[in-house]
């Protein structure tokens, strides 16, 4: 009996005196990770694309986005998020279809856009206030490109939503309950774009869109990674000294907190 109150004792006094240590660290990583306003050097090309985060969607963690503009100016917005599961599914870890938001601006609300932070688009997480971007010129080549890569999220969720039709009419109790197992077996179809996550959210879908036009980026997200939005635009933005940095409009203090703490 003794032992082990002299064991809990040593693992209590342990974790009131790492706990200061482990703070200053995470404080000191903080501001190693911090991202200053600089512009890309890349050169000059027809297009822009840029990744994006609400520093406090997705309670607190960030929520990405990609956002890609024409010749003309004109952006189109892409968003992915989960929509088979549940969210405390989703925090079980379990995988499941996705849905891609995709919304379009003119050129005057594009401009707007990147001026206020005020996403005013119909669609998951388009209607939102996005604080910080990175940026960087591409081709109209690289442009096609981005959506081409985006066209297997697009089609696994036109897939699931017909078969939930199929589903959600169908009134002969066999039938239906073979549509439900067909929908469970597409949530764990590797071979789709599934959403997970932990792995597979919408911040990594996000940047293996945007990579089909960065090599970089490719680099980045199949050799290292955070866990949240906000920590891997911060990661990269540190990495990628070529890409542009911008802020979208006035942050709030809690978003100036966020931004600064969610590193990991």
């Amino acid at each position: 009996m003794r032992n082990r109150h002299q064991f809990l004792k040593y693992c209590g006094d342990a974790i009131k005196y790492s706990m200061p240590i482990l703070a200053v660290f995470y404080l000191c990583l903080c501001f190693s990770m911090r991202l200053t306003v600089r512009e890309t050097s890349y050169a000059e090309e027809d297009c822009m694309l840029y990744y994006m985060v609400n520093v406090d969607g997705m309670k607190g963690l960030g929520h990405s986005i990609l956002m890609v503009v024409d010749e003309e100016g004109c952006g189109r917005v892409l968003s992915f998020n989960g929509m088979q599961r549940s969210l405390s599914e989703c925090l079980m870890g379990k995988s499941g279809i996705g849905k891609l938001s995709e919304g379009t601006m003119d050129a005057r609300g594009t401009e707007d856009f990147l001026l206020s932070g005020n996403l005013c688009l119909d669609g998951d997480q388009l209607a939102d206030n996005y604080d910080m971007a990175l940026y960087r010129p591409i081709t109209a080549e690289d442009y096609q490109a981005v959506f081409k890569r985006a066209e297997p999220y697009r089609e696994a969720e036109e897939g699931f939503a017909a078969l939930y039709q199929k589903w959600a009419t169908e009134e002969d109790a066999a039938e239906k309950a073979e549509y439900h197992q067909e929908l469970e077996q597409m949530g764990e179809d590797e071979n789709l774009p599934l959403y997970q996550i932990y792995t597979n959210n919408c911040d990594h879908a996000a940047r293996v869109m945007a990579s089909s036009a960065d090599q970089d980026l490719l680099d980045y997200t199949y050799s290292a990674w955070r866990m949240t939005p906000n920590g891997n635009l911060k990661a990269f933005g540190k990495r990628a000294e070529k890409w542009g940095v911008m802020t979208l409009g006035e942050q709030s203090l809690q978003e100036r907190i966020l931004l600064f703490l969610v590193s990991f």
